[in-house]
């Protein structure tokens, strides 16, 4: 399959349907440089995280990490579709600055700490924001706005 232009096509080039036809199916697919499908050990049905959609996908596995994605044809939602953040999302976890252990910040430092501690501090903040500000205040956090 070759490469589609992400930057003037972030979600794929177009597979247009009139009225009354059923979304045609794309398998859209990304595996990591210089894999192809015979390398990958296994296939993980998942869906995306990444945002509210759930778009069934699957995950490409190799030596105990993620080596790529690919849409799943038969779901109901994408039809095999995935946007950019399903193609490329998944590269963090390779990454060696990716975070291993929670950080909590500390008289203005990040500091090392246990992941309840860590729980329990975004848990008390959003109950404070939400006593002050209403139900809109962890929202708005979450998305960066605050």
């Amino acid at each position: 399959m070759g490469r589609i232009d992400r930057i003037a096509e972030p979600w794929g080039t177009r597979t247009p349907y009139g009225p009354g036809e059923t979304w045609p199916t794309r398998v859209d697919s990304y595996l990591a440089e210089g894999l192809t499908e015979d390398d990958v050990e296994r296939w993980v049905q998942s869906a995306t995280i990444m945002h509210s959609n759930g778009d069934g996908l699957d995950i490409a596995v190799k030596d105990a990490r993620i080596v790529g994605v690919r849409g799943r044809a038969v779901d109901r939602v994408n039809h095999g579709r995935l946007g950019p953040k399903d193609l490329y999302g998944w590269q963090a976890n390779n990454s060696p600055d990716r975070l291993t252990r929670p950080l909590i910040r500390r008289n203005g430092e990040l500091v090392e700490t246990d992941w309840d501690t860590a729980m329990d501090a975004v848990a008390g903040r959003c109950r404070e924001l939400l006593d002050e500000q209403g139900p809109r205040a962890c929202q708005m956090v979450c998305v960066g706005a605050a």
